[in-house]
């Protein structure tokens, strides 16, 4: 048996491993994006509190 045969099995499973790796990263990151995102939201609309009112003048 050639080399690359003998790794082939070695192959699958890393590469297996790196779209299971991937996936999972981006379920995480998209659930603490969303997170992240509304505490952005938060800060912003507590540190500015008359900025409805801005708007509404614009």
């Amino acid at each position: 048996m050639k080399t690359s045969e003998k790794l082939l099995p070695a192959r699958i499973v890393i590469w297996s491993a790196v779209i299971g790796f991937m996936v999972i990263s981006y379920t995480v990151y998209t659930q603490y994006a969303t997170e992240i995102s509304q505490e952005v939201t938060n800060a912003i609309v507590e540190a500015l509190p008359d900025l409805d009112n801005a708007v509404a003048k614009l």
